[in-house]
């Protein structure tokens, strides 16, 4: 009797299974690269809306979705979609930081629709381009804060009454806003501007087809040819479109102007703690809804008040020291 020894030729059942578990794991050590390689991360415009008056409130929406578009490695450039008279210093300084912030990182474009003007100019002044439609209005660079009263020798309160009322002071403050509103705008745009920085001072506003003459706007277009225009910048393929709103109710407050300056209302029905002046402000005046006096009013009346204002020509320019206006 003889004994065979045992046979190490493979069945060809054992070769086709021998050949699919090669390919599969040939597959998972390619695949993530081959994804990789018809994937680009940055395939993303994420399109920022900045709207209504610039205050806290948008301030720390528009600030926390920055930080998180550039923290996302799938968004490759920012539109922002303005449409602002302007609004508080401060609101608008922090804005103005987070979209140069943004800009050291990808591409932004601002897309004026109506208006973006006094401190909505200021936001997106660092952007790399600004677009307008033929109609909107932009610029308004300035304080909108009520002019020094003429006096030889104006004084101030000091020693004990140092915690009084000193217009000295207020007057300093007031020339310190408009000179930081002012510096920013020449530092951004200062070689687009065809004009003087004593002319930009002036706080005029332009519709977009003048301001793209003069230096206030680089082109004319949509929101989809901004949109486009980022895209192309960054160099992406396909991609895709996230609309990040901002502000909405949580925008309160609102932005009156009253016949004795502009006031902000905390409320819909507002007592006397839901009315706060705002002495000096960024703010296009003639985007402001006026009223007589503040009683009762809703978001709605608010927004037909200030579409029916946006139709004003013109600029109040109710300036601090220097001249500087709405």
């Amino acid at each position: 009797m003889s004994l065979d020894k045992p046979s190490t030729a493979l069945t060809s059942r054992q070769q086709v299974a021998v050949v699919v578990l090669a390919a599969a794991l040939v597959g998972a050590v390619l695949a993530p690269s081959v994804y990789a390689a018809t994937n680009d991360p940055n395939d993303t415009v994420a399109v920022v809306e900045i709207e209504g008056p610039v205050n806290t409130a948008l301030a720390d929406d528009v600030e926390s979705e920055l930080a998180d578009i550039r923290a996302n490695e799938s968004v490759g450039a920012v539109v922002l979609k303005l449409d602002t008279p302007g609004g508080a210093p401060v609101a608008s300084e922090r804005l103005y930081k987070a979209v140069q912030r943004t800009s050291q990182d990808m591409t932004v474009i601002a897309s004026v629709q109506s208006i973006s003007a006094s401190g909505g100019y200021y936001a997106m002044a660092p952007a790399d381009e600004i677009y307008v439609l033929p109609t909107s209005t932009v610029g308004s660079i300035g304080l909108n804060a009520p002019a020094p009263p003429a006096r030889s020798t104006p004084l101030g309160p000091s020693g004990p009454d140092k915690a009084g009322s000193n217009p000295i002071q207020g007057w300093a403050e007031q020339e310190t806003l408009a000179d930081t509103f002012i510096n920013a705008m020449m530092a951004e745009r200062g070689d687009e501007f065809e004009m003087p920085r004593e002319e930009v001072a002036k706080a005029d506003t332009y519709l977009g087809t003048e301001a793209v003459s003069n230096g206030f706007a680089d082109e004319i277009g949509s929101l989809n040819e901004a949109v486009h225009a980022a895209a192309t910048e960054e160099n992406l393929g396909e991609y895709t479109v996230d609309t990040r709103e901002t502000g909405g109710i949580s925008g309160i407050p609102f932005l009156v102007r009253t016949d004795s300056g502009l006031v902000a209302i905390h409320a819909n029905d507002p007592g006397y703690a839901d009315v706060k002046p705002m002495p000096s402000t960024y703010v296009y005046t003639p985007a402001v809804p006026h009223v007589d006096t503040i009683e009762r009013f809703s978001e709605p009346d608010l927004r037909t008040a200030a579409s029916a204002e946006r139709g004003t020509a013109g600029n109040a320019t109710a300036g601090s020291n220097g001249g500087v206006g709405a």
